[in-house]
């Protein structure tokens, strides 16, 4: 076997490890939890002034358990957990959305979320690169430590902290509105995609004020680092020009940096439960804090299986991809 096709091959074979594993441990934690759907419904019954007596009760929960399948031996229900999700691809219902289907609601919310998060991923990636990058070679020393210096002061910050003193801000000093609202009736694409983007345009803004602190700060140490290279002190000496000097320094310090976007790029597909819950907003982190709370393992393990999935493609697309972007990478058998 030619030792690129091995090298793929070990990569996919890997990449399905990496999601078995992740599966396995969800499912175990989901059935950790000292709760179930079933119980929490029954629970939901009675508290809203159901008259329901003890063998009712237990009626409800035994055809509810069957109905759901949590009555099966726990290693069967894995069994068929990772038959549905593997193999066949159905997630079955969700229990707190029933009859609605898992994929049907996470089908629903991933538009959000990947709207969302991917401009804010890719918006700050740049900017904080481009920043980091002009620090670094710039002559204006005053400049470049104003922003080191408030990159280094806001990142340690948590974003949570951040994210409600801007709405604060924004809401009760400046007295803006906040775009509301959620999912939208039958439209056609480009309508849904300019509400979605207006929807998204504050928690976006939030996500790019604060977003570029971690790659400002780590692109500046590696171009510093890199315009002290030998090749690079050699090509000034050999009187390469200074455009000449500061492509060279980009093309190589953005390498490290293309594994944080790729990464990134991939947390999408989970969506982030902090910035959706605070502004809100229908995507995949605000339906799994839904999840969490009604205990719907369905639902659970689908945005995870989601998250799981998504991470094991980026990482393999790292691995295949990166000899291509960097030369002093190789493929196996590759002279």
């Amino acid at each position: 076997m030619h030792p690129l096709i091995k090298y793929v091959l070990q990569r996919v074979v890997l990449a399905f490890l990496v999601i078995w594993i992740g599966l396995t441990i969800s499912f175990i934690l989901s059935r950790l939890m000292p709760f179930n759907a079933a119980d929490l419904f029954i629970s939901r019954l009675v508290s809203q002034g159901s008259a329901l007596t003890g063998e009712e009760i237990e009626s409800m929960k035994r055809q509810l358990m069957e109905l759901y399948g949590l009555d099966k031996p726990v290693f069967v229900q894995y069994l068929i957990f990772l038959r549905n999700y593997l193999i066949t691809g159905e997630m079955g219902p969700s229990f707190a959305f029933f009859p609605t289907s898992v994929k049907d609601i996470i089908g629903r919310a991933l538009p959000w979320s990947i709207t969302l998060l991917l401009l804010a991923s890719v918006i700050s990636w740049l900017v904080g690169n481009g920043l980091g990058v002009l620090a670094a070679l710039t002559r204006h020393r005053r400049v470049s430590n104003v922003l080191e210096n408030i990159a280094i002061a806001f990142q340690p910050i948590p974003f949570a902290v951040l994210a409600i003193s801007f709405l604060i801000f924004y809401a009760l000093v400046l007295k803006l509105p906040i775009p509301g609202g959620g999912f939208v009736g039958a439209v056609s694409a480009f309508e849904l995609f300019i509400y979605m983007l207006r929807r998204a345009s504050f928690p976006l803004l939030v996500l790019m004020i604060f977003g570029w602190f971690g790659s400002f700060v780590g692109m500046k140490a590696i171009a510093l680092k890199m315009r002290e290279e030998d090749f690079i002190v050699y090509s000034f000496l050999q009187g390469a020009t200074m455009n000449t000097i500061r492509s060279m320094i980009f093309r190589n310090s953005i390498l490290p940096q293309f594994t944080s976007l790729v990464l990134g790029i991939s947390r999408v597909f989970v969506g982030s439960l902090l910035v959706e819950y605070i502004f809100n907003y229908p995507g995949i982190g605000y339906i799994l804090q839904s999840a969490i709370a009604n205990a719907d393992y369905n639902l659970m393990l689908g945005i995870l299986f989601f998250a799981t999935v998504a991470t094991a493609v980026a990482t393999l697309i790292l691995d295949l991809v990166y000899p291509l972007i960097d030369p002093r990478i190789r493929y196996p058998g590759q002279g």
